[in-house]
């Protein structure tokens, strides 16, 4: 059995990654990053490496969201050195740090590259996790955007079957479903050439991603915060005005005074 990265070390991860769900919880991403700093400078200093992988991987992810190029692929690149030199290559938490690097390669126009990394992610998953385990279809999602960059779009189709698959056997998959179809909706505009079945096709995704993003029985919190800001610009791009400004109202409401403008 993988031993629990959070377990182990002189930095209190568990805390640091507690407090790091409260400042997102309010938006606030620029104190979400200040706050990784300080505690990766502690980490270094302590020479804590499994804290160091856990905030490099958080810090990725955070420069993902906002933009941060640069700093975002040093975190991920810094990640798969850390998570190699340590023998972290076949486990999960190193599969994950593989999958995080190439989401954020991914995000910053470098989708092949991406793909290396993608597939060792599936390589430790397939080797080490259930195969109705929920993290496959994060893997599935990131891997279906990077093919459809590259303009594989049959298998990127294929990604997000398997992504819907799974997460509709799940329980408390709505937001990732939601996620999924509008990531259909994008690669639909890109496959389909007729006109007419492209914004018939688009217009279907749309709609199903709303159903899971209007379920009242979803809880309004951070994570619903995010997929709704995250989901909010297709629905603009094609047109759906009125539902990104609800989506973005919703968020909103939920970030409450918190929100930053990044």
């Amino acid at each position: 059995m993988e031993t629990d990265i959070h377990e182990i070390g002189r930095i209190p991860v568990r805390e640091v990654i507690g407090e790091l769900d409260r400042i997102l919880e309010k938006n606030q991403t620029e104190k979400a990053e200040t706050h990784l700093l300080q505690w990766l400078e502690k980490a270094d200093r302590e020479g804590d490496w499994r804290a160091q992988l856990t905030i490099l991987n958080e810090l990725a992810g955070l420069y993902r969201s906002m933009g941060k190029r640069d700093e975002g692929l040093e975190a991920a690149e810094r990640g798969i050195r850390l998570a190699e030199s340590h023998g972290m290559e076949k486990t999960v938490t190193g599969g994950t740090t593989f999958l995080n690097a190439a989401t954020t390669m991914k995000a910053f126009g470098r989708a092949e590259e991406a793909m290396t990394w993608y597939r060792k992610a599936e390589a430790v998953y397939n080797r080490l996790l259930d195969p109705g385990d929920y993290r496959f279809a994060g893997l599935y999602n990131n891997m279906g955007l990077a093919w459809t960059d590259l303009g594989r779009y049959e298998t990127a189709l294929d990604c997000y079957g398997k992504a819907l698959e799974l997460m509709e056997r799940l329980p408390g998959g709505a937001m990732e479903l939601a996620v999924t179809w509008v990531n259909l909706a994008c690669l639909y505009e890109k496959k389909e050439q007729d006109l007419e079945k492209r914004e018939e096709a688009t217009g279907a995704c749309l709609e199903k991603a709303m159903e899971f993003l209007d379920d009242p029985s979803q809880p309004r919190d951070g994570y619903y915060a995010f997929t709704c800001t995250k989901c909010a610009p297709t629905f603009g791009h094609f047109g759906y005005f009125m539902a990104e400004r609800s989506l973005l109202q919703r968020a909103e409401e939920i970030y409450g005074g918190g929100h930053e403008g990044t």
